[in-house]
């Protein structure tokens, strides 16, 4: 198991590494602005143009690192629909990521001013299920390689739930900070820096909690949907309230959620 864990680190960190930074010189190089916003949908419209398709293709292509890893090690794939012993957890998959993401709702409506036009009900309803399907598609996809490898190896090294959260939080946010340089760089380090910091905050909570649905149920697919949930939660405060102060309030509410699920379940 552990030359399969090893195996998996590299390939996933290296393709993703690999595409996200290539990504951003290359469109250093051609003079581009790199859309780190842009769903895969949104690819097709880069083919009409001369420049920018090759620097988005790889960053678009960045975030199948931890499949990639998955496949190359013969992961396991779990099942996809519950059975009874783990429906009754279904539930949270859905509830979370609405928890999660009301708080920093609620304080955009009421304390950020001059916020753009409201989309109308059937386009953001459009805009918000395109989103979802694709970040199900991209960014779910991580499910595979964090909860199909990286988890249920810390598990059979014997290490605690808690140990696992942090270990595996950790790891995983640092395969997202190249990400983050290029979101930040521009910014400088007064702002990149406590951006890392937030962030690797942040990613341990919710591996936290995505652990805990994926111990309940044993499901990739599942914990597919609560990762596309809750980018998608995130997608739905911006489309409102674009440039709102109050988004980082979402990871403060997912350490509620890990302070609840602690206290009622409290896995060892």
């Amino acid at each position: 198991m552990k030359k399969h864990m090893v195996s998996y680190i590299i390939i996933a960190f290296s393709w993703t590494w690999t595409c996200w930074i290539g990504a951003f010189l290359l469109s250093r190089q051609q003079n581009h602005d790199l859309d780190t916003e842009v769903i895969v949908f949104d690819l097709f419209r880069y083919f009409s143009l001369e420049e920018g398709l090759l620097s988005q293709l790889l960053f678009a292509a960045g975030v199948y690192g931890p499949l990639l890893g998955f496949l190359f090690n013969r992961g396991k794939f779990k099942r996809w629909s519950p059975d009874r012993s783990m429906a009754r957890y279904v539930w949270m998959i859905v509830v979370i990521p609405v928890v999660i993401t009301i708080p920093a709702l609620l304080l955009s409506l009421f304390f950020t001013a001059g916020a753009s036009p409201v989309p109308g009900f059937v386009q953001a309803s459009g805009l918000i299920s395109l989103y979802f399907i694709a970040n199900f598609l991209t960014s779910g996809t991580e499910e595979f390689g964090w909860r199909g490898i990286l988890y249920p190896y810390f598990r059979e090294k014997g290490v605690s739930f808690w140990e696992a959260a942090w270990k595996g939080g950790l790891i995983w946010a640092v395969w997202h900070y190249p990400l983050l340089f290029v979101l930040y760089a521009e910014a400088g380090l007064i702002v990149l820096l406590p951006s890392l910091a937030g962030f690797t905050v942040s990613i341990i909570a919710m591996n936290y909690i995505t652990n805990f649905i994926f111990e309940k149920t044993v499901s990739i697919p599942l914990v597919m949907v609560l990762h596309a949930l809750n980018n998608t939660g995130s997608f739905a405060v911006l489309l409102f309230f674009p440039g709102t102060p109050f988004l980082f309030v979402s990871s403060l509410s997912a350490w509620v959620i890990v302070a609840v699920l602690e206290k009622k379940y409290r896995l060892e």
